[in-house]
Order: C-alpha cells, then structure tokens, then sequence
C-alpha cells in the first residue's frame, strides 16, 4: 500500500515554534476554520493530561510490526464539548485516542476547529517536564496550537497528513462501532497482568478473567476475550498511576480489541487490529456501506448538518434527513472514508472531525470498490436465484465465473480472496459487485 501523504490539502501559514511559553503550531487553514481561537483553556491536571499526550506520542512513533517511515502528527480536534488528540502508529495497526473533557479545564474558551501537531523530540521532553504544579494553558485557533509552560523555544516542521491514516481512520471507527465492553479493572489489579504479557506472543490470544486471576489463553474459553498481538497493551502502563479505572472492549467477530484508561481529566482509547501484521488501513469495512447507492444523494445534506457535534446520532439525522436510519448511518459511514467522522464507542455516537479533503472523491481511495463499480458497470453480473433477501450471483471476473451468496448471516463468495480472509477484511470485489446488482434491481 502506498505510503503517499496528503499535501495539497493543507496551508500551513508558519513552522511550529514554542515562544513566550506557548506552544505555536501551525494548523491548516481548510475552508472550515475561520481566524478565531477555537479553543483557548488552563489545565486543571497538567500532569495528567501531559502523560496522556506522551502515551499518544509512544503511539505514532511506534511500529508494532510493519516497519514504516514514521508519520508523527497526531490530529487535534475541539468541539463545544471535547479536545480529542488521535493517531496511528507507524503500522496503522494500533489506533490511540485521548478524549479531554470539560473537567480538563478550567476557564475554558471552547468552539469547533481541526489542526495537526508534530509530536517530535524537543514537544515529548517539554510534556515530561510538566508537573501537576505548572500553571499550564493549552490554546487552539486556526493557525495555532499552544501550550504555556515553561521559557523555551522549540522550532518543529510540518508533517502532511499521511493518506493511509485517512483511510484508518474510517476503518477504525467501522471496528469501534461493534466494539462492547467486557472488563473493569482497577489500575492495581490490571497492571501485574500488563507488565506479564510481553512473554506471550504476538498471535491471537484470549484474556480469561477467573475470579482475581487474569491471563492470557492459547484456546478459547467460555467468556475469554479474543486479543491480537496482547503486547501491544504494554503501551499503557505509564497511565496507570493516573489511572482511575482500566476497561477491555472487544468484536468477538472481527477479533479487534480495545482498552480504556479512564482518569481525572478525560479517557485514553487504544484499539488493536485483529493481528500484528494488520494494519486498519487496508481492512475494508467501510465498503459494504459504500456498496449502497442511498448515501450519494444524502451525504451532502448530511455534510451540512454535522455541526461539529461530539455526538452525532443516526437515528437523529435519519429524522432531519427524512431518511432510514441505515441510509444515515450508511452516509455517516461515507463521510469518514474522508475522515469527517469518528466514533466514539464509549458514548455509542459518531463525532465530527473536519480535515480540510474532498467530499466528491469519497470513493477515490477504495480501490475494491472501483474494481467492483467496473464489473457492474460491464454488464455481466447476473442474480441467478432469490429468495426474500437471500441471493445467489453470478460475477465474471478474469476469465472465471465467481458465485456470491448474499445472505443476512453473512455474505460469501467462490473467489481465493474470500477463501483466504474469511469476509474478516471486508467484502471483495465479486461480493460488492453483486451488493451493487442486487440494490440496482
């Protein structure tokens, strides 16, 4: 998969610099943002929000397995209601989230607004330097992010939204969207087990959870919780001693894994791939919901309306839409293959995030679902038999005829991709093709 960025998106009107005790970074000036202070507040725990920041910058600057240039440049994003900070690491296969609050400040300034920022050496010393005494103030405008602390002076270059992280932010809130929560531990509980499982492997395996005892299994048990590549999780310990309550949520289908650090300040989201070698950019979750043709004529209006909302609810903007719930949700679904929507699996809702890309070119970046559109469009793909909402297709594709059933337990199809992913990667190419005759009958 190509590791090419996004650079024509982005205006960046200055290099980042830390001056005057602030923090200035340059932020995109996208056709959202206007020449006003988005955000502008002090923080109540400077500690703890610094040591939520220094995981996240772990985080990207991490490679769990796919060893990859590194792309540090976490996105920022203020909303009425929430700072949110999120990236990817250099896999795409671990996804990290800091989720600040209202309780994170304290005379707080607070509309809507989006920026990247460079996690680089001089920012992650700065952050290990703040204590829970320093006066610290953070500020977001549209040209700027800034944290006071102390006197010194740090001069960071702009680094462009990588493309793979687009797509991985789509991705990764497809997972989160099927995502319940297991397990509460509290902080003292969990971390002997934390600090144990870098000895076990990075396959599957599966937390069993047996009065006080807490380990990982080879094999399934009754109630065990699927985890891929578990010492990933290791990343989270230095959030235990500001820890207040440690969550474990989980796709028992997917096999995807995710853990909460809940503290004083806000909540730490870090979400695992099904596997090490797994990165969420290329999985194809998304492209069933794409496959339906009722999110074109909605995502406009559906654009109109997110409003920088921290929850943003389908059944809501079905109503305002005039639309079925499935068609909203499937144009929420649409918006965030340009990465203008997140989910927050803790509040059951999407959110709005805005990156300045085009909305017309939600379909640019799939590739199977263009190889899918092109063997539609050919005119050889014929439903063989029907029953209800059961269909049986045929797909010519390269010579062979490839036989797809289409089914509400889940679709299959004849096709060696199929064969080897298991429809855990999303649909392929013969199974959306058919997805778009059936909806074009």
């Amino acid at each position: 998969m190509s590791n090419s960025s996004i650079d024509h998106a982005y205006q960046y009107p200055f290099a980042t610099t830390l001056e005057n005790q602030r923090w200035v970074m340059a932020a995109s000036s996208g056709p959202s943002l206007n020449e006003h202070t988005f955000f502008d507040g002090r923080l109540t725990r400077p500690d703890v929000t610094a040591r939520l920041l220094l995981v996240l910058s772990h985080v990207v600057r991490t490679h769990f397995f796919d060893a990859r240039p590194p792309q540090m440049d976490p996105i920022a994003t203020s909303s009425p209601s929430m700072v949110r900070f999120e990236g990817f690491s250099g896999c795409c296969g671990v996804y990290a989230r800091v989720d600040l609050d209202p309780r994170a400040f304290a005379e707080a300034s607070q509309t809507f607004g989006t920026t990247n920022v460079d996690f680089n050496p001089p920012m992650i010393a700065h952050l290990a330097r703040i204590s829970r005494s320093d006066d610290t103030s953070l500020a977001i405008t549209c040209d700027s992010v800034s944290i006071q602390t102390e006197s010194m002076k740090t001069v960071e270059k702009k680094v462009a939204l990588p493309k793979r992280w687009v797509k991985g932010l789509s991705e990764v809130q497809a997972y989160q969207s099927r995502l319940t929560r297991r397990y509460s531990f509290r902080p003292g509980t969990i971390a002997p087990f934390l600090q144990s499982v870098a000895k076990c492997g990075s396959g599957l395996q599966h937390l069993v959870v047996r009065g006080s005892s807490i380990r990982l299994s080879q094999r399934a048990q009754t109630d065990a919780m699927p985890i891929g590549g578990a010492e990933r999780l290791r990343v989270i310990l230095p959030l235990l001693s500001v820890a207040d309550e440690v969550g474990f949520w989980s796709d028992a289908d997917s096999q995807t894994s995710a853990v909460t650090v809940e503290t004083m300040v806000g909540r730490f989201w870090l979400v695992l791939s099904p596997a090490m070698q797994r990165g969420f950019s290329g999985e194809g979750q998304v492209l069933t919901a794409l496959a339906e043709n009722e999110w074109q004529t909605l995502v406009d209006d559906l654009y109109d309306l997110l409003g920088w909302q921290s929850q943003l609810d389908p059944a809501e903007l079905a109503v305002r839409l005039g639309c079925s719930v499935e068609q909203a949700r499937a144009a929420l679904f649409a918006l965030s293959t340009r990465g203008l929507a997140g989910f927050d699996a803790h509040s059951g809702y999407h959110f709005h995030r805005e990156l300045p890309l085009d909305v017309d070119a939600i379909e640019k970046d799939q590739p199977r679902l263009r190889a899918a559109r092109k063997l539609f469009d050919s005119g050889a793909v014929r439903i063989v038999r029907q029953d209800g909402d059961q269909y049986d297709v045929e797909v010519p594709s390269s010579g062979f005829n490839q036989f797809v059933r289409l089914r509400p337990e889940g679709d299959r199809c004849s096709c060696i991709w199929f064969s080897r992913h298991q429809g855990q990667r999303g649909p392929c190419k013969h199974v959306l093709a058919a997805r778009l005759k059936v909806n074009d009958a």
